[in-house]
């Protein structure tokens, strides 16, 4: 990148980290680690206050690649572009799973870790970069800090136009140079990667939708809001009745919006997170720790089923305007998810 990391105290160039995620059909594959060393250490270190016990995160493995089953939508190519910006504090590497399984469904998934904003970046070389924003309280902290995300996300699209990144991106680009599909692009983001989302759609006219998962608002985009379509995705304890942010901007809203409530859930159950706690060996008392202050009750699978599926749904309209029964109201096969404020209004 050109520009100067606003948060390297020795002034030097921005650089950021992602994660690509494309539908494969792979068959049976061997499993990987969940994240690499330096990480998985550092992030043992900061769940020890849970009680995790040493080594938990540099045990965890995962399969990277997953069966794909034939989908109703491309499956050849010509996969649109989801770009994903994570909580503050968060790693990108802590969505895997839910962004694979998006991924599956015919989309190019790109996500970023925002260095000095995520609490460690891993580069490819072995050295690391923490992060220094893990106290930020103030708006004029939040809003400055989602300005560089915001350029960061920017600047990432910019990239997916220039071929020789999208080689070294995307291995399957080789000898298919219409793997991707950049006049849908989409974004979506978790906590402040959700207020990222809305701003960038603000500032940068070349998304087509986005989407926020539990992230309070921040930015000129709460006042001004958007002509694009727009999800809020909620936890248990957050609507537009309970953050005055979520209900400027919805206010605001010109475009086709819908607002979504979950169940049993906390801030982190639109992550890995509960996925990752029913798959450790934890005391009970660890668990109903955890679920308490970040995962709820919801379950794992259920969390995961459930977000993905409503994401999928989301982001299916967005970029081919086919509008799942999903986004028509309350579904009897998902009784977790309360329809707050739906708009009929279409703008794609």
């Amino acid at each position: 990148m050109s520009r100067t990391n606003p948060y390297d105290p020795k002034g030097g160039k921005r650089s950021i980290m992602v994660t690509t995620f494309t539908p494969v059909n792979c068959g049976s594959v061997p499993s990987s680690s969940y994240v690499p060393n330096a990480t998985a250490k550092f992030e043992d270190e900061s769940f020890q206050s849970f009680g995790l016990p040493p080594g938990t995160f540099e045990s965890l493995r995962i399969q990277t690649q997953t069966q794909q089953q034939p989908r109703p939508f491309r499956l050849h190519g010509d996969y649109p572009v989801v770009l994903f910006s994570p909580a503050v504090t968060t790693s990108r590497l802590m969505y895997t799973l839910l962004l694979q399984e998006i991924a599956s469904n015919g989309f190019a998934v790109v996500s970023v870790d925002h260095p000095y904003d995520a609490d460690i970046v891993e580069y490819l070389d072995g050295h690391t970069v923490l992060g220094i924003l893990a106290n930020i309280s103030t708006t004029t902290e939040y809003v400055s800090a989602l300005d560089v995300r915001v350029k960061d996300m920017s600047f990432l699209l910019d990239q997916m136009h220039d071929e020789k990144v999208i080689r070294n991106l995307f291995p399957l680009s080789q000898g298919n140079s219409h793997l991707l599909s950049l006049d849908r692009v989409t974004i979506l983001g978790h906590s402040l990667g959700g207020a990222t989302a809305a701003q960038t759609i603000l500032v940068d006219n070349r998304f087509v939708g986005g989407i926020n998962l539990d992230g309070e608002l921040w930015g000129s985009v709460v006042d001004k809001g958007l002509s694009s379509p727009f999800l809020l995705f909620g936890n248990a304890n957050h609507t537009q009745a309970t953050d005055p942010s979520w209900a400027r901007f919805s206010s605001h809203l010109r475009g086709w919006k819908l607002e979504l409530q979950l169940a049993q859930s906390e801030h982190y159950t639109f992550s890995d997170f509960p996925l990752l706690v029913d798959a450790l060996s934890v005391s009970d008392e660890v668990r109903q720790i955890i679920q308490a202050s970040r995962t709820g009750t919801i379950g794992g699978l259920r969390a995961k089923d459930v977000i993905t599926s409503y994401t999928i749904a989301t982001l299916q309209y967005f970029v081919y305007g086919h509008k799942s029964d999903l986004l028509s109201g309350p579904s009897v096969a998902y009784p977790d998810v309360k329809f707050i404020w739906i708009s009929a209004t279409a703008n794609l």
